[in-house]
């Protein structure tokens, strides 16, 4: 099958551990696949505020973004809105309220900014896995005194919904609230779950970006590693699953690669793009 285009998860995936940088091996895979005339496309759960220094202005990317697990598709170089998928007030009013209910923290993203209580913010504080998250609170969080009062006095449109921290005995609980409600939830890590609205999904951003690029989604590549990545993988010509991934990722990919350690994305575009022999498996 040839592979036109790239569409391709960050965090955990692309990025090194340290969640800022891509490894040279992966830089070199890509700018060979860019070469090629193979269009790269970052998906993630991110803000465009959030993105990391070397993906911008870098000449093997396609210029085309998914951001915030599909709820927005933006030009790299300017911003530019080019689809969006927003959730409003009136959607997440529930939503914060059983929060609230299970004493769930709980930060709604718009503009690039995430808002939430100093109580979501403490969880944060005192959660090790949380670290780096605890950094982009610093850089784009806005502290309200109650978001219930907050949504109830704002026009704003919301990208997203972080649950930072989420117990496994709330987790149904949860579902059932999003289930009447216009939106989903997806796990971008074994605790944390990102909600959108329903059909703002990293497959809309896949089928949105192969619209935009003129190239059929037939012919595209898929590379994730969390749950927030399936609905892209299973959307994609080829879906390839990161090695490290959990299990249900990797079930619904049709390959799976190296760890992130082991620069899986690499070897991923190495043997399916370039043409390398490398040890993914399909």
């Amino acid at each position: 099958m040839e592979i036109r285009a790239i569409i391709m998860d960050l965090d955990g995936t692309a990025l090194r551990p340290d969640r800022v940088s891509f490894s040279a091996r992966l830089e070199a895979a890509l700018l060979e696949a860019h070469r090629r005339g193979v269009a790269i496309v970052p998906a993630t759960g991110r803000q465009q505020s959030l993105l990391p220094p070397p993906l911008l202005g870098n000449p093997a990317w396609s210029g085309i973004a998914v951001l915030c697990n599909g709820a927005e598709i933006r030009r790299l170089a300017t911003g530019e809105l080019l689809d969006a998928r927003y959730m409003t007030a009136a959607h997440l009013t529930p939503l914060v309220q059983a929060a609230k209910r299970l004493g769930i923290a709980i930060e709604l993203s718009s503009g690039g900014q995430l808002y939430l209580t100093a109580d979501s913010w403490e969880v944060s504080r005192r959660r090790e896995s949380l670290r780096f998250h605890l950094g982009v609170l610093e850089r784009v969080g806005r502290q309200v005194e109650c978001l219930e009062t907050f949504l109830a006095g704002t026009e704003l449109a919301f990208e997203k919904v972080n649950l930072p921290y989420l117990p496994p005995e709330t987790r149904e609980k949860i579902l059932s609230v999003l289930a009447a409600l216009p939106l989903s939830g997806v796990f971008s890590g074994p605790d944390t779950m990102e909600v959108t609205h329903r059909e703002a999904t990293k497959a809309h951003g896949l089928r949105t970006a192969c619209r935009l690029l003129g190239i059929d989604p037939a012919h595209t590549m898929a590379i994730g590693d969390s749950g927030n990545d399936i609905s892209m993988l299973q959307a994609a010509g080829l879906g390839v699953a990161m090695g490290d991934a959990p299990e249900e990722v990797r079930r619904a990919a049709r390959a799976v690669t190296g760890s992130n350690p082991d620069d899986g994305a690499a070897q991923a575009i190495e043997r399916y793009v370039l043409g390398a022999a490398g040890p993914a498996e399909i």
